[in-house]
Order: structure tokens, then sequence, then C-alpha cells
């Protein structure tokens, strides 16, 4: 009898969809980032560009630093993955005959939705900005935003692997064992499931547990429509949801700072220079 890999993948997505940050904040104690500042003599970008750079830079800090400030619960999920990431490697044939191997009309009727879902990921993320926008919703508006930040560094740690390892996916029809390292960006890790992971976990923040389900059920729908369609192996797609989970969870909640957050405004005026600008403090 051959196991089937729907159920275990949607358990484990839950699993490390609530099992993160995977590491700690770095210890007690407050942190001041000065995110604009204007000097005389220096042309400085907008504002609020430069607000932006400063929050991209420092969460690409923390995610960099993360694997050497793990938890012991971190520890032990990086245990589970890498566990359960090998398992899947000896068995990808298998599950993925299990999954795209009998292609039939109902079947296509699920995951076809999601295949569009995927790609026109960009155009839906807009929509759900503009939404926001509509129902001058500041939450809706910042979740976006925060999904946007949460996909483009999940790509990068998920697209850098993906280009080392150069894994051909199903589609090339050279079987699971093929690799070529440099040569392109193959499917291990799955880079779109790493960012639609990703998001979900910014865009389910604090929205309560009806919201966490359906992100993440739209995350493993995705995930699971990328083997139908032989775009990646289920081992890809396992490792590309970890890693973009970690990434949403851990940029959300960077994001929300704690409760000892604090965040300062203020005029920065230079009437010698003629400058002026806006100056922002944050501690976390």
């Amino acid at each position: 009898m051959r196991i089937r890999i729907v159920p275990p993948i949607l358990i484990i997505s839950f699993f490390f969809a609530t099992g993160m940050p995977l590491a700690d904040d770095g210890g007690p104690g407050g942190r001041t980032l000065t995110v604009l500042e204007p000097e005389p003599g220096l042309e400085r970008l907008d504002p609020a560009f430069e607000m932006v750079m400063e929050k991209v830079d420092k969460d690409l800090r923390y995610l960099l630093s993360s694997p050497f400030r793990l938890t012991p619960r971190g520890k032990a999920i990086v245990g589970v993955t890498l566990i359960t990431s090998l398992v899947l490697l000896n068995n990808d044939a298998g599950f993925h005959e299990d999954i795209s191997g009998n292609k039939k009309d109902r079947y296509d009727d699920i995951y076809h939705p999601f295949r569009e879902f995927d790609d026109h990921l960009i155009e839906a993320t807009a929509g759900f900005y503009l939404l926001g926008y509509l129902l001058e919703d500041k939450g809706i508006k910042s979740d976006t935003l925060l999904a946007l930040e949460s996909a483009a560094l999940s790509a990068l740690f998920a697209g850098v692997p993906a280009m080392v390892i150069g894994r051909s996916p199903p589609g090339d029809g050279e079987g699971d064992k093929k690799y070529e390292p440099f040569e392109k960006v193959g499917s291990l890790p799955d880079v779109n499931s790493a960012v639609i992971f990703s998001m979900a976990g910014a865009l389910s923040r604090e929205r309560g547990i009806l919201s966490t389900l359906f992100w993440y059920g739209v995350a493993t729908g995705v995930g699971l429509s990328r083997i139908y369609y032989d775009d990646a192996w289920p081992s890809d797609v396992f490792l590309g949801a970890v890693i973009g989970a970690a990434i949403g969870r851990s940029v959300a909640d960077l994001s929300d700072g704690g409760a000892d957050a604090k965040v300062r405004l203020s005029p920065v005026l230079d009437a010698s220079n003629n400058r002026y600008g806006l100056g922002m403090e944050l501690r976390f």
C-alpha cells in the first residue's frame, strides 16, 4: 500500500507555521535604529524609501544571524526538517507519482485555481493592497507590504541554494537524481513555495485561527499544485515551505516588535543648509 503525501504535508506545514521564529531575539535590552537623519552636504533619498530600506536591511541581518542564535525549539525543528527532507528525497519519485501520476479532470478542477493564483501572485497582492486602500484599512495595507518584504527575502534565501544545487524538476524528464550545480535555478528548494508560505505568514499575523488556516491552506494548495504540474518534487516543496514559513513569521514578529516597541517620528530641520526631513526612531 502506497503512503499518500497530502496529509503529511498539511500537518507538517501547519506545524512549522506555528513554530517560528527559530532564533531568539538577541537577549534583553533595547536597541535603537535611526532610520533617517539628514546630514549637511549629503543628498538623501526619499525619507519613506530610506525607512523601508533600513527595515529590510535590519530584517535581513536578523535572518542571516538566526542560525547562530537558535533556541532549543529551533534546533529541534531544524533537525526534524532535515530528517523529513532526507525521507522525502529518498521517496520523491513515488510520492510525485501519487500526486501527479493519474491526472484527471476532477483533480484539474482542484489544482488549477491554485496554479492560476501562483502564476498571478503579484497581481493578487496588488489587488489585496488596493482593497486595503478602498476600505481605508491600514492593517491590510501594512500586512500586504510586509508580505512583499517576506516574499523578497524568501526568494533570496531559497533562490541561492536552488542555484547552487541545480536540481532538475520533474518536468525536465531527467529523474529525481539529476543535479546541475550553478547551471540553472533548480527546484531544491522550490522558490515559489517559499514565497507563498512566507506571504501566508505575513498576511495571517494577528488575524486569528481562521485567517491562519485560510492563508496556509492556500499556500499548501499552491505547493501541491507545483507537484501536480511537474514543477517541483515533494521534497522541494517541503523545504521551500519551511524556509518560507520561517522567514514570514520571523519578519512579522520583528515588525510587531513586542509590547515594548516604541516608534517616534519627528521633523528634522537644518536651516543653515535649507534641508528638512523626517526622523524616525524605532526601539525594539
